[in-house]
């Protein structure tokens, strides 16, 4: 069994539960797990305990936090070649655990190259949408919950790319009962800002006024930047442009969701959401984006003032505003 290991990435979530896994694997109870932080904890500290053999237990896990010096941006202050040495004639009852969230490990350092060469390493990237729903349908499995399929395409369309806030809100349907329908989907889970923004987007292409300035406050009162609203709502406009595009084409739900590699879900309710409606409607839409973000961008418009303004000239039904 490999006694060091590298985990990194972005995903904390993952991280975090790469640990559990090693831990069970071993047969480790948490009281035989030691956590430090390299920020705080000085390495002499840390090779100690590593070094120790524990004490009426065959092995033990000693994990270690924030070791920013895998990365390229070293804050820790650690003496590497004293950890370099440890490494390479590791103490075969202690498990080590070096943790870093980063992108990638900088192994242009001669020492991280190193140190990562006499370790197991696992990488905890972000999850991509597919990777979201595999992620959802183990965590329903481990906590035995039965859900139907629509609540799970809500499920998956509704929650963020964080395995996070996933395991959060599965446990939060947990404690509803084992029998999951879309009703406690749509109620007892958080709506991603992708929500709120898609709802922004069919207020103002329906001219729903009073709609687009309630969604705009409630986005405004979570100090959502108007630039990245904008940015957001183009990105909304530009795939239900090529949705359309598509269905013009005569392309059916599978065809599109193939072409542009997106959620069934997704796909389906953006093609009812333009179904009504024309490309170069989408079109004359983006490009008053475009505009508005070029206006904020050069100093000539407030961004609060002119994002405001946006969602008045183009949800009101009055063509004459």
């Amino acid at each position: 069994m490999d006694v060091n290991y590298v985990l990194y990435g972005e995903e904390a979530a993952l991280i975090r539960k790469k640990i559990s896994n090693i831990a069970k694997k071993a047969s480790l109870a948490t009281d035989r797990i030691s956590t430090y932080d390299a920020l705080q904890t000085p390495l002499k500290v840390v090779l100690e305990d590593v070094s120790t053999m524990p004490f009426f237990e065959e092995n033990k896990m000693v994990v270690v936090m924030n070791c920013t010096f895998l990365s390229s941006k070293d804050t820790t202050g650690y003496a590497l070649d004293a950890l370099l040495t440890y490494l390479r004639d590791p103490l075969p009852s202690t498990i080590l655990i070096l943790c870093c969230e980063c992108a990638k490990l900088d192994q242009r350092k001669r020492v991280v190259k190193e140190i990562v060469s006499c370790c197991e390493s696992m990488v905890c990237s972000r999850i991509s949408d597919h990777d979201k729903e595999t992620v959802i349908k183990d965590l329903i499995r481990e906590h035995n919950i039965k859900i139907d399929q629509e609540a799970l395409q809500l499920l998956v369309q509704r929650l963020p790319l964080d395995v996070g806030i996933i395991e959060k809100e599965i446990e939060k349907l947990c404690l509803y009962g084992n029998k999951i329908h879309v009703d406690e989907v749509r109620h007892l889970t958080i709506r991603a800002l992708e929500d709120n923004v898609f709802d922004l987007a069919d207020a103002l292409l329906m001219h729903r006024m009073q709609k687009a300035f309630a969604l705009w406050k409630d986005l405004d009162a979570q100090q959502i930047d108007p630039i990245f609203l904008i940015a957001t709502l183009a990105s909304q406009f530009r795939f239900l442009f090529q949705v359309k595009t598509l269905m013009n084409k005569g392309m059916t739900k599978n065809n599109i969701k193939d072409v542009l590699g997106a959620h069934p879900y997704r796909v389906q309710v953006s093609m009812n959401q333009c179904r009504n409606l024309s490309a170069s409607l989408l079109l004359e839409n983006l490009k008053k984006l475009a505009d508005l973000d070029q206006s904020i961008k050069s100093g000539r418009v407030d961004k609060k003032q002119g994002f405001e303004i946006y969602l008045l000239k183009t949800s009101c039904p009055r063509k004459n505003i």
